[in-house]
């Protein structure tokens, strides 16, 4: 897969393999569709949640969230992807605020990469996230 030879990719790669998050609640729908378009752009989209409806933690005023999760096989460093997927969030509009909890157009993160939890807090303070995770990689809480 890592072969090719494009802007992002380069010949000597290892394919990667991640699990991204993806949560909107602003026209969510839309926008969970065009950052899949997206990201098919970065890799091969492989399994995928279905998206949920979730309620916004603490700061509560506000429409609920889509969410959901996919399996990414990528080219891209953990470093590249996450830039990628920044850059992504602002090619859509986003602006982050000092409200981290604010509403969203789009919201992407690196959930696991290569079979590394990115971020063990998220997973720990979304109930959600932990069932994509044991959906989509069942094998990082065996030992749980």
């Amino acid at each position: 897969m890592c072969a090719t030879d494009n802007a992002n990719r380069s010949n000597d790669k290892q394919t990667n393999t991640a699990l991204i998050l993806l949560g909107s609640n602003i026209d969510s729908e839309k926008n969970i569709t065009k950052a899949l378009s997206y990201i098919q752009e970065l890799g091969k989209i492989g399994n995928q949640t279905d998206f949920i409806y979730t309620k916004p933690l603490q700061y509560e005023d506000q429409p609920d969230f889509l969410n959901g999760a996919l399996l990414l096989q990528t080219c891209l460093s953990f470093d590249e992807l996450y830039s990628e997927l920044k850059q992504i969030e602002l090619d859509m509009g986003r602006l982050r605020s000092k409200n981290k909890n604010a509403p969203r157009i789009i919201d992407l993160d690196v959930i696991t990469f290569n079979g590394s939890i990115a971020d063990e807090k998220d997973i720990v303070q979304l109930p959600f996230l932990y069932d994509f995770v044991k959906q989509l990689q069942p094998e990082i809480f065996k030992w749980r």
